[in-house]
């Protein structure tokens, strides 16, 4: 018997989309002998559909599509399991069901029910679903001819081992051996289970551990694609009894395994691309890529326009943009101002260069004297007004500030002026920036994607060098040793606003991934309690800033954005 692991792209909220591509893989894994083929959690529909889920017509739309699966498997005479949303059969107060369809050709169809539904970090489920109820036995699906019994889970429902998860275990039941109980001896996981840094290499200890435990093989089949925020890494697998990777698709692309239960051979596939999720920086670049492509082909979007400052992150920013979607689709405008430096002005010019990109340099010095003239001098009726004619009361950051939303205004325009090719704006900032505070809402913050928006500084770096080993060194070395510096006033450096960037990272992850308190931080020893106390505090403040940020690519196990729902207005 052979089985088919279908690792596809889906697009959340498209069921005809997912439709077609669900038809395809059908067609494809009967051709290549497959009894049974397997795709994602939520293939229908995608996954996380979110508040599309209450709307009547989406929920009929995905019950019509299962519809014509079904009588593509007939067709084609080939079964499969498919992820879907379905009517809650079991009462409570919610209305749907996380469901796996099994569809027998020219049978019928049985469904499976998730038990446990995440609602943690960017999971919702609870909002949505009711969860099966543990009491309820899910169907054991058999193929006598291969003396095979398949027990069907879903994504979270495989994550709640407790020999594995010990003290971190989240549920007190457990999917897996209930299907063990009943007689499963092979366990299959549909799964929409997003990419975060160092995940997947767990994911695969968990799965070894399963089927050693239970002495069962165990398929997974995950979601690939960017959705939004969220950029799901695949990775799907067959692990047998004894650890061993019989089959694998690959991480961060679509793809096909078909797996015949017989083989016990270890996957030449897993081992050649292994290393993906092993090397930090390759998954993060990895990851990064994908959810950069994908964004721009799900919004319709066809090429970009990147502010490119001379600095480390819109260099990083520049090159991913290249590599993702080609030089042709790439516009960089360097925007110098008063205290632009010419060696910055030279590196984003020949950054530029070598990576073949349209680039456009549009001074804003007489803009932004224009402004100065129109707002802080001593007859205007700002001056007269609000300073009492005295312009030296004027806040030094309106000035600073004032540069880089012109630059904002700057790149938004461009990106209106260009009817065709659909223009998107890229943010530049990074995950530092972003949690101290350290930007201009309306300024650098202005974009429709904030790429590198979960990528903490000393990443940056590393993810630059990562790129120009790639690239054949495009971002010069003049702009990965300068010390980092926003140029927005005389001989500014980030270090006069800002801790070290390897102190304020290791903040950032303790405070904001890890949710730790000012006592637990100053006890790792990273700094004093004055410091730890004052990037706290920036932080916290920043909030309504990020509250009105493009939105980012997650990389990391807590990203700004609807993973991390914190309150704007905290008092002082």
């Amino acid at each position: 018997m052979k089985i088919a692991l279908c690792q596809i792209n889906i697009i959340t909220g498209n069921i005809g989309w997912n439709l077609r591509r669900i038809t395809e893989e059908l067609k494809k894994a009967k051709e290549a002998g497959a009894q049974l083929a397997i795709f994602p959690e939520m293939a229908i529909p995608g996954y996380p559909p979110k508040d599309l889920l209450e709307y009547g017509w989406f929920i009929e739309e995905a019950a019509a599509a299962l519809s014509e699966i079904q009588k593509t498997c007939n067709h084609y005479e080939i079964d499969c399991i498919c992820g879907t949303v379905h009517t809650n059969v079991f009462g409570g107060k919610k209305e749907l069901l996380n469901a796996a369809a099994y569809v027998r050709a020219n049978c019928g169809i049985q469904f499976t029910f998730k038990k446990l539904l995440p609602t943690y970090d960017v999971f919702d489920e609870h909002r949505y679903f009711e969860p099966c109820p543990k009491h309820v036995l899910s169907p054991i699906v058999e193929y006598p001819d291969a003396s095979c019994k398949l027990g069907i889970s879903i994504c979270e429902d495989i994550w709640n081992d407790n020999q594995f998860w010990k003290d971190e275990r989240l549920y007190e039941f457990d999917p897996i051996e209930s299907l063990v109980a009943q007689g499963a001896n092979l366990i299959v996981n549909i799964s929409a289970s997003p990419f975060v840094v160092g995940k997947p290499t767990r994911r695969i200890e968990m799965l070894r551990h399963t089927a050693k435990r239970w002495k069962t093989p165990v398929i997974f089949v995950n979601q690939v694609g960017g959705c939004d925020q969220i950029i799901f890494d695949g990775g799907s697998v067959v692990v047998l009894p004894d650890g061993t990777v019989s089959a694998s698709v690959g991480w961060f692309r679509e793809g096909t395994a078909i797996w015949d239960i017989h083989d016990h051979c270890p996957s030449p596939e897993y081992d050649r691309h292994r290393h993906v999720i092993e090397e930090e920086i390759v998954s993060v670049h990895d990851a990064l890529i994908l959810g950069l492509t994908d964004y721009l082909w799900k919004t319709g979007f066809e090429q970009v326009v990147v502010g490119n400052s001379g600095g480390i992150d819109s260099a990083t920013v520049l090159t991913l943009a290249v590599e993702a979607l080609g030089a042709d689709h790439v516009i960089s405008v360097s925007m110098p101002g008063p205290f632009t430096s010419s060696e910055t002005r030279n590196d984003s010019a020949l950054l530029a260069e070598r990576l073949k990109v349209r680039h456009l340099e549009i001074p804003i010095i007489e803009p932004f004297e224009a402004f100065k003239r129109l707002l802080a001098e001593r007859d205007s009726v700002t001056v007269k007004m609000l300073f009492d004619g005295d312009p030296s009361q004027i806040h030094k950051l309106a000035h600073e500030n004032l540069q880089a939303r012109l630059r904002g205004n700057i790149l938004m325009w461009i990106s209106n002026a260009i009817a065709r090719p659909r223009t998107l704006v890229l943010s530049t900032g990074n995950k530092s920036e972003l949690a101290a505070g350290y930007c201009t809402l309306y300024g650098d913050m202005a974009g429709g994607l904030a790429v590198i928006s979960d990528v903490p500084k000393t990443m940056v770096y590393r993810l630059a060098r990562y790129l120009n080993s790639k690239m054949g060194n495009p971002i010069p070395e003049s702009i990965l040793e300068r010390e980092p510096t926003a140029e927005l006033a005389p001989n500014q450096k980030d270090s006069d606003s800002l801790p070290p960037y390897p102190v304020l990272d290791e903040i950032i992850r303790l405070y904001v991934e890890e949710c730790r308190g000012v006592q637990e931080i100053v006890a790792a020893g990273i700094a004093d309690e004055s410091l730890v106390r004052r990037t706290i505090a920036m932080i916290d403040r920043a909030e309504y800033k990020r509250a009105q940020a493009a939105p980012g690519l997650k990389v990391t196990s807590k990203a700004f954005g609807f993973g991390r729902r914190m309150p704007i207005a905290r008092g002082t």
